[in-house]
């Protein structure tokens, strides 16, 4: 699955074949159907919770509210393996959020006067 501002599984295959280089199966990335069942669902059911947003910290996490209305329109029954794939999402997105702020405040004082 492409990262945000990352290549997608696709398009590194388009570019390989622009190329005329053979694809690289460990630098490929995965695609939604590379994922297991449980994968997908997971990030089916992450997409569909809202975030978590605030201008002056940026993304904090999803918001788990509709989360029982998804488990029982998914039919989930491990309900605590689902919720520890979702937090290992969370965290790197939050995680990915706060990088990516910081280096916006520090790239801000380097251009200021």
């Amino acid at each position: 699955m492409a990262q945000p501002g990352g290549l997608s599984k696709e398009k590194y295959l388009q570019l390989m074949e622009h190329l005329g280089k053979e694809p690289d199966e460990a630098k490929m990335p995965i695609g939604f159907e590379d994922l297991s069942m449980d994968g997908q669902i997971t990030v089916n059911i992450y997409s569909k919770l809202g975030n978590r947003v605030y201008g002056d910290v940026g993304f904090v996490g999803k918001d788990y509210t509709n989360l029982p209305i998804l488990i029982k329109a998914y039919n989930i029954i491990d309900t605590n393996y689902l919720i520890d794939l979702l937090n290992v999402i969370d965290s790197e997105n939050i995680d990915k959020s706060q990088k990516s702020i910081k280096k916006a405040m520090d790239d801000m004082k380097k251009t200021k006067p």
